[in-house]
């Protein structure tokens, strides 16, 4: 019931924290120690405030089990049968990422908004089209941009992550987007089957890219 006093809870609820608390309280006097609830919302500030109590309490996390990024499906299985004894850590290999090879496209793209799909041909390398229930949507080099074009921004260049990249795979868009971030370059990101394209505005391209090979990433033109 300590932790209802402190929140200045009213008595019924006092009754109750008491009554679920005896188990844990009979226990802490078996063995001389002392516990305290801490509730937390589960987002960032959350998550700060409980690093910040284990770190100065030196009080150590309890784990469960860890997964490799490849068995992602079997963590969130494990997590999902509400079987775990403690935290279930995912584990990423920051350095996976890094070394990850992106190749630039050799072309200045428009992105387009057209009124149909007609005079496009989509046999051509680099057509991205996406169509609503509000737009149809075209991204294209340049010298393709059709006539029936309502409106159109142009001036991007493109890179794309090699190979193919497996759907479990979690973060590598996000830690690109978080790089060029951070020197102030926005992104225009585009994902296919196989792997995903991130344009940025043609000033930009350069910085972007000396950010990206500063942060390890090997880039092919």
């Amino acid at each position: 019931g300590e932790f209802a006093k402190r929140m200045d809870m009213p008595f019924w609820k006092r009754m109750l924290f008491k009554l679920a608390g005896m188990k844990y309280d009979r226990l802490a006097a078996r063995r001389q120690q002392h516990y305290h609830f801490i509730f937390v919302h589960e987002d960032g500030e959350g998550l700060q405030q409980v690093s910040r109590l284990l770190a100065e309490k030196r009080i150590p996390a309890s784990v469960d089990e860890v997964f490799h990024l490849e068995d992602v499906n079997q963590a969130l299985k494990k997590v999902a049968s509400s079987g775990s004894k403690g935290k279930t850590i995912l584990k990423i290999n920051i350095e996976e990422f890094s070394n990850m090879i992106l190749n630039i496209i050799n072309e200045e793209f428009s992105v387009c908004k057209v009124a149909d799909y007609e005079g496009i041909d989509l046999s051509s390398p680099y057509i991205f089209i996406g169509s609503t229930d509000e737009e149809k949507s075209l991204v294209c080099p340049i010298r393709l941009v059709p006539d029936n074009t309502v409106e159109r921004d142009d001036g991007w260049r493109a890179f794309r992550i090699e190979g193919v990249l497996d759907f479990s795979l979690i973060g590598i868009l996000a830690k690109i987007s978080n790089c060029l971030a951070e020197n102030s370059i926005g992104i225009f990101a585009i994902s296919t089957f196989n792997t995903d394209y991130i344009l940025t505005k043609a000033e930009n391209f350069e910085k972007a890219i000396k950010a990206l090979e500063t942060k390890g990433y090997k880039i092919a033109k």
